[in-house]
């Protein structure tokens, strides 16, 4: 997947940048590098910064360190976020994902559904600029920090995918 160019006006939130500082752990120094080549410095939880610029920073990271770290990154977003309040149940959650998107992005269209497929499972279809290892991650930290549940998020080999150009990817989550 290819960052597109966005106008200025779609941005992201600083908070969703400092997740991925803080999951590189000791590369974090190389994740500043990757951004500063973007245009992105000094980054704050409160400030908002080019979208284009983080999701080819995002790329670049998966492209040199692989999309585990991509997976990594996106888990540990739900502790730098804005987030709705009263998310303390699996479906509150799950519906929650378009907000908190909403929340942390401006002028971008992304778009993220959700379709409950059980009490403890759900259908999640990503339509955001990131990589789906990412939006993988997002969806699995989301989980685990809001209501400490053990779940398991698979990619629908079904259904299209942004790895291969689609605009979404579809995300089978379920309770463990």
């Amino acid at each position: 997947m290819i960052a597109r160019p966005y106008p200025p006006s779609y941005q992201v939130s600083g908070g969703n940048i400092l997740s991925m500082l803080s999951a590189m752990g000791p590369f974090r120094k190389r994740g500043e590098q990757i951004l500063a080549e973007q245009g992105i410095e000094n980054v704050s939880a409160e400030a908002w910064y080019p979208l284009e610029g983080y999701v080819r920073a995002l790329e670049t990271i998966g492209e040199k360190m692989g999309p585990n770290t991509l997976f990594q990154i996106g888990k540990q977003i739900p502790d730098h976020i804005a987030l709705p309040p009263g998310l303390d149940s699996f479906e509150k959650i799950a519906a929650s994902f378009g907000m908190a998107f909403d929340m942390n992005h401006r002028g971008h269209p992304g778009k993220i559904t959700y379709q409950m497929t059980g009490d403890r499972s759900v259908t999640i279809v990503t339509g955001t600029p990131y990589p789906t290892d990412f939006d993988r991650g997002v969806t699995q930290g989301f989980f685990q920090k809001l209501i400490s549940a053990r779940v398991n998020v698979v990619e629908a080999a079904s259904q299209p995918s942004k790895r291969d150009g689609a605009e979404t990817s579809t995300f089978l989550v379920s309770m463990l």
